[in-house]
């Protein structure tokens, strides 16, 4: 929820550019019907009913038809740097919670764009979520070390609960370059690497590369808001032993884990 909201505000405040401007944040509960929610820019359509919502509207220059085709498809870009990146993974991680996405604009008079997610006490069951005979795996005990690179401190603390729950233990990287220089120095220990996609100063990608190269039989999973699809595109040559698209479940990374390390 925090990435899609600052990918949001993000995006508004760049549309906005230079001038003043203002942006208007608003959530509440909404109850949805077919035809409302038939205007998602996402290609499944959720079944009607209640839905919490976050809305983002900037008085901006706005956009096109056409431009609003393209928000979502991963590295289109306009004037405004980071939107089409920060809308690809904003999408991701809606889908992934069976949600929605409304836009709204009209170039010279600014945006809104709605996301929806079914409400809590829903009866809607996602992809993303394991069936019930499933979740006892997530205490299934595993053993080594695990080393998380993100650049999101609240991610990094996530998984790393979620992993030492599993038994593992847990060494963290704010970026690719201390990643690197981490993995440098402890190889010999570290069973696998979960490392994010998009960071700052190395992204995810140069990093998986520089890690081969120490230790070539690491085992990597590769983690981003971006489908599998998507973030395969940032690779040339080899790729990470798994993917695991944000936001994920402790069951989904205990269920990947599991085909990587021993004793699990």
């Amino acid at each position: 929820m925090q990435q899609v909201a600052m990918n949001l505000i993000s995006n508004a405040s760049e549309a906005i550019g230079e001038r003043t401007g203002m942006i208007r944040i608003a959530t509440g509960v909404v109850d949805c019907d077919e035809e409302y929610l038939s205007r998602s820019q996402l290609e499944e359509k959720p079944e009607p009913g209640r839905y919490v919502f976050l809305d983002v509207t900037d008085d901006g220059a706005g956009m096109d038809r056409a431009t609003i085709e393209r928000l979502f498809e991963p590295f289109f870009t306009t004037k405004f740097l980071g939107r089409g990146l920060g809308m690809s993974a904003v999408m991701g991680i809606v889908r992934r919670h069976g949600g929605a996405i409304l836009v709204d604009s009209e170039g010279g008079v600014g945006t809104t764009i709605r996301v929806l997610f079914p409400a809590e006490g829903s009866d809607r069951i996602t992809a993303s979520q394991p069936a019930p005979q499933q979740r006892h795996e997530v205490q299934t005990p595993f053993s080594g070390t695990v080393l998380v690179v993100d650049d999101e401190p609240a991610i990094r603390e996530l998984c790393r609960n979620m992993l030492e729950n599993l038994g593992l233990r847990v060494i963290t990287a704010a970026d690719g370059e201390e990643a690197v220089r981490v993995f440098s120095e402890r190889a010999s220990e570290i069973s696998c690497v979960i490392l994010d996609l998009t960071m700052p100063r190395m992204d995810g990608a140069t990093a998986f590369g520089e890690l081969k190269c120490i230790r070539p039989d690491v085992k990597v999973i590769l983690v981003s808001g971006y489908s599998e699809p998507q973030a395969a595109q940032r690779f040339t040559g080899e790729s990470p032993a798994a993917f695991i698209q944000k936001p994920y479940l402790p069951a989904v990374l205990a269920a990947k884990l599991r085909e990587l390390l021993p004793g699990g």
